[in-house]
């Protein structure tokens, strides 16, 4: 009789708490890996507002919540919505309409693809492409632009590395930009054959060429934005941290964001430019729900795949030839008080060994201790053991982007040495530093695929299984690590902790479905993917 009566008890106050709330979203039936502080994985949440209410076992959610929308996720895995650390987000989507030249295996297929583009775009008035590599020709030779001046002798044609640190120009593009030859260009270098210009621009000599990429029209960018926003939903990313942007792009931004075309989160990195820093100044940060600036983006040398990063010693594979330098010391140390001074972040592209020690002392210099100002260092590629100290003493975020090493592998030892290539891409080694990493891809250098950057950081193999036993393995992540730094760290990175990077009560239902775990390996299900992707609890993908 007692039983009888407490079940029946049981059973009322039940029925009184039956979806005794309301929601707009409920998705059960999940393994929702929340990551939180206790990396709590749960069945069941509920969502209201875009935000996250309540998060439960199976039933419990169920039971209480009257859902408008239920999502059955079938025992699927979720996680956080993916943040990429540092990518190009608008320049991915320009480089969808230009002439695309990744994957060119020699310089004939390179020509190829030229004269292609040119006859189905009679009307541009440039050839603009991006792409090539000459680290997967057969010689690794930079091409030469001779059988561009012979094919267009007229038409300026640039075509930019795929790191964007180098250019292949013909003549007419020189004519155009009014750039002589044997002018000298501070951070920059036009290599020569034979006292004969070879077409080939590094660094500074490229970014004279600036304002045609930046001559593109509102429509333009608006198109690219959306084409970068779809692709980026298709792989689950729900935020993209945007490095280097002027003003009226970061204004077209807003402008589309709060007309509800552009859904994706973005942390614009501000360019260094005087105009930008001047705005700023007078306007000061930007912290909406979709939009945050309160970074500037700086670079302190080029990349190793054009030979371009700043070393201490000279490149294995180029005796004599240290790399670029592409702003005074002076310079880094102005932006660096203006940032303090502002309250912004400071992020700097360093690759090689010396820009790293230069500018990890320079922030030293500024910021004197420990801190919470959470400035960054961008790729953190080749760092010397004696410089990694510093990120920890100084509080500086290790930004790196995991597929570079896997991309870079097969001959980045051929530019640094057996020695120093064991300071290279380094990333559980500077993961100890700081106890954390913002993880990103810097897409469209490398691919856009958050998964890919797991692999490579887990396994340290690329797409196609390379190499059997991993690159470099002893520096790998775990596979905890590595999902932390695609969400709550780089939550950390740009502030944004508090609303987004993990899955918890009161923070934005940003979120992604997949078909399977990456945790238990890539290795094993290369078909592990997406499904769908939700921004403040919209289907987005």
């Amino acid at each position: 009789m007692t039983r009888s009566i407490a079940s029946l008890v049981l059973a009322l106050s039940l029925a009184g708490c039956y979806h005794s709330q309301e929601a707009d979203l409920v998705v059960h039936n999940a393994r929702i890996h929340s990551m939180d502080e206790g990396g709590t994985v749960y069945q069941a949440m509920a969502v209201r507002d875009g935000r996250i209410v309540e998060l439960g076992p199976e039933r419990q959610i169920m039971n209480r919540y009257a859902a408008k929308r239920k999502v059955d996720a079938a025992g699927r895995v979720i996680h956080p919505g993916y943040i990429d650390g540092h990518c190009h987000f608008l320049g991915y989507g320009l480089n969808k309409q230009k002439l695309d030249l990744s994957g060119v295996t020699w310089m004939d297929e390179l020509i190829e693809r030229v004269v292609r583009y040119a006859e189905a775009n009679p009307d541009k008035k440039w050839i603009i492409g991006r792409g090539w590599d000459q680290n997967l020709w057969p010689q690794q030779m930079y091409p030469d632009n001779r059988k561009l001046n012979e094919l267009f002798p007229d038409r300026p044609v640039l075509l930019q590395r795929v790191d964007g640190h180098a250019a292949l120009v013909n003549e007419a593009a020189l004519r155009a930009a009014g750039l002589d030859i044997h002018a000298h260009i501070a951070g920059g270098q036009l290599l020569m054959s034979d006292g004969r210009f070879t077409g080939i621009l590094i660094d500074n000599a490229v970014s004279v060429f600036q304002t045609i990429f930046d001559e593109a029209d509102e429509a333009t960018k608006r198109k690219a934005l959306l084409d970068a926003q779809a692709d980026c939903f298709s792989v689950g990313l729900t935020m993209v941290c945007d490095a280097g942007l002027d003003v009226g792009t970061i204004e077209l931004m807003r402008t589309m964001q709060r007309e509800g075309s552009l859904k994706m989160r973005i942390y614009a990195m501000v360019a260094d430019a005087p105009e930008n820093l001047d705005h700023f100044a007078k306007s000061g940060p930007i912290q909406d729900d979709r939009l945050v600036v309160r970074s500037v983006k700086v670079y302190a040398d080029g990349a190793l795949g054009s030979r371009g990063a700043l070393l201490k010693q000279p490149y294995s594979d180029q005796p004599g030839h240290h790399g670029l330098q592409l702003a005074s010391r002076d310079h880094f140390l102005d932006v660096a008080k203006w940032c303090k001074q502002h309250g912004f972040q400071m992020n700097t592209h360093c690759i090689g060994d010396s820009a790293n020690k230069l500018l990890l002392d320079v922030y030293g210099e500024v910021l004197g201790g420990t801190n919470d100002l959470r400035w960054r260092i961008e790729h953190a590629q080749v760092v010397s053991p004696e410089d990694r100290p510093k990120f920890g003493a100084y509080s500086i975020i290790p930004s790196v982007q995991p597929t570079h090493a896997t991309s870079d592998g097969p001959w980045a030892e051929e530019r640094l040495g057996a020695e120093r290539i064991s300071n290279a891409y380094a990333y559980e080694d500077l993961r100890r530093t700081m106890g954390l990493l913002a993880l990103g891809t810097d897409f469209p250098v490398e691919g856009i695929d958050p998964l890919q950057t797991f692999r490579s950081a887990v396994e340290r193999r690329d797409a196609q299984g390379w190499p059997h036993d991993g690159y470099m393995i002893a520096n790998a992540l775990s596979a905890d690590d590595a999902l932390r730094g695609m969400t709550i760290w780089n939550a950390i990175a740009t502030f944004t902790e508090n609303d987004r990077g993990s899955l918890e009560p009161g923070k934005w239902a940003d979120f992604v479905i997949l078909n399977g775990d990456p945790a238990t390996g890539l290795r094993t299900n290369t078909k592990v993917r997406v499904t769908a992707t939700y921004v403040a609890g919209e289907q987005v993908q």
